[in-house]
């Protein structure tokens, strides 16, 4: 019934093995990470999507900046791959204590561009409800 997942067997699975404390919370801090770009990403995508629609013949210029965010965004996935492997992403250098080392360096990189992706969403929600403060008031005239 659970032959796959059985130790003892020949197709035994088990993804963790070999791999110290360490380099487990660190695959683990990885893969948070990533899925949070993830989230970040269909985020960004959504806001371009609804905002790039035009409404009463003019183009929401925020678009432009859910833009920016998604190219943004993208740009922090890569960083996950400057980092990888993903088990020695916050690891020391020699890859056997947790520690701020090169790799860590370009993860920190990476979600400063998620920040800086983060402050495009803003800018662009900021415009979508101005102008939407604008429109309500020319229909009020």
């Amino acid at each position: 019934m659970h032959l796959l997942a059985d130790s003892g067997s020949a197709f035994g699975i088990n993804g963790f093995a070999g791999l110290t404390g360490a380099q487990q919370f660190s695959f683990w801090m990885t893969f948070l990470l990533f899925n949070a770009y993830v989230v970040l990403e269909v985020a960004s995508l959504g806001a371009f999507y609804f905002a790039s629609r035009p409404r009463s013949g003019r183009p929401n210029p925020a678009a432009i900046w859910y833009f920016a965010a998604s190219l943004l965004v993208v740009m922090a996935f890569i960083t996950t791959v400057w980092a990888a492997p993903a088990e020695k992403s916050f690891l020391d250098d020699g890859g056997t204590y947790l520690a701020i080392g090169t790799k860590a360096i370009k993860v920190f990189i990476g979600l400063g561009i998620a920040a800086l992706a983060v402050l495009c969403l803003l800018a662009g929600a900021l415009v979508t409800s101005s102008r939407k403060k604008a429109s309500q008031q020319a229909i009020v005239i």
